[in-house]
């Protein structure tokens, strides 16, 4: 039997494809989170791939985690894929695998808030790990240009820099428009960001919120579903919708 491996064009496991919504342990008010949450370009279009060779352990349903598949892999170590798409999964109990090979789709099933995958490892004892080393070994897994754009928002903004947004980058926002600090180091980094996203019209990145920073904020937010005000502000969701927390 074939399959595909990780060359497929939209795996959410895949260099420069994927974006980490939440990191190891860290995610809102909770204070255990024995994995990653990562989202894809297309989200339930994204496929998702093993992260190594290994013998499936467990492909079935829980109201918790959703559709998932676990792993059994070399030293033991095992693999899990949360929340993917229903009906969409790939392989069942006993299949053997290989390294990026597509096990299903990223979906939105059991305890989740929106189509994601939940990525964990454990070890041969059963505990958690931190998924992060293990992707970027086996699969040269690096932050994209999203990660990239937060860090630079946190650093702007004097929150904690790692490049993965939440709760405290989020607690760190500024009002930003062109009459309420309309020339801030943060308006620079939105100015890269929309103008990377296709908002061309926003013109040379002047670190200034003027009026063509404001019509590219107001697309954006039309965009995107948020109070279409041209401001960029936690209330009217722009912030989150900037920094894909919603």
């Amino acid at each position: 039997m074939s399959v595909k491996l990780i060359d497929v064009k939209n795996a959410v496991l895949k260099n420069k494809v994927h974006y980490v919504t939440s990191d190891y342990k860290t995610r809102g008010n909770r204070s255990v989170h024995n994995g990653m949450d990562l989202i894809g370009k297309n989200r339930s279009a994204d496929y998702v791939i093993a992260i190594d060779d290994g013998k499936v352990i467990t492909s079935t349903y829980s109201k918790t985690a959703g559709y998932y598949v676990e792993i059994k892999h070399q030293n033991d170590y095992i693999s899990r894929y949360l929340h993917m798409k229903k009906n969409s999964i790939k392989v069942k109990k006993g299949d053997n695998v290989i390294k990026g090979q597509v096990l299903g789709f990223m979906g939105n099933t059991g305890d989740s808030n929106g189509a994601h995958l939940h990525f964990a490892i454990y070890d041969n004892k059963g505990t958690p790990q931190d998924p992060l080393p293990y992707l970027q070994d086996k699969l040269k897994f690096t932050f994209s240009g999203f990660s990239k754009f937060v860090s630079n928002v946190q650093s702007a903004l004097k929150a904690r820099v790692d490049g993965i947004a939440g709760p405290e980058t989020l607690s760190k926002t500024i009002t930003i428009s062109a009459k309420v600090n309309h020339k801030h180091p943060v308006v620079k980094y939105l100015q890269e960001y929309l103008y990377n996203l296709g908002y061309k019209d926003i013109g040379t990145a002047d670190g200034i919120a003027g009026p063509k920073f404001t019509k590219a904020i107001k697309q954006f937010q039309k965009d995107n579903n948020c109070v279409v005000d041209g401001i960029v502000t936690i209330q009217n969701k722009t912030w989150k919708a900037l920094l894909k927390l919603i």
